[in-house]
């Protein structure tokens, strides 16, 4: 009778560690709303937990046959904000930079980046709103910028 009480007692012991390991603790909860969201950080919002790109393929900033960058348009379904994400693909030499704009009402973020791999911008409100991130590359022959990416 022990034996089993035993069995009994590891198995729902070992039940209950499975089962808290399945649990995954809840995503951080964002900290703007809507318009609130303007110009700030989408990390430091919590808005990037859901984050995905909206658009089906990236904007390419090319130089003749060189992808010089790739620009992305990033999506929070928490907190239906957008922001634009840069990756600079050839020489720390290239200045590369993301921001977004939004047509109506009329808002755009500030330009974000640098001479390394990766940079995002602020966000912008976008439900039911079309939201467009541009990206530049400067390098030492001049600036070549991307088509908007819409969504």
């Amino acid at each position: 009778m022990i034996r089993n009480v035993r069995r009994v007692t590891a198995a729902a012991a070992a039940a209950l560690v499975t089962a808290s390991l399945l649990v995954a603790s809840p995503a951080s909860a964002a900290t703007c709303s809507g318009y609130g969201c303007d110009g700030t950080d989408p990390i430091n919002t919590g808005c990037s937990a859901d984050a995905r790109n909206i658009t089906p393929y990236p904007a390419r900033i090319m130089q003749g046959a060189n992808e010089l960058a790739v620009v992305e348009l990033r999506w929070s379904d928490s907190c239906k904000t957008n922001w634009g994400r840069i990756s600079n693909r050839v020489s720390p030499q290239n200045t590369a930079r993301v921001r977004v704009y939004r047509s109506n009402p009329y808002a755009n973020t500030s330009w974000y980046g640098g001479t390394g791999r990766q940079y995002y911008g602020d966000q912008l409100y976008g439900d039911g709103m079309t939201v467009c991130a541009v990206g530049e590359v400067v390098t030492p022959s001049g600036t070549l910028s991307s088509t908007p990416l819409c969504a």
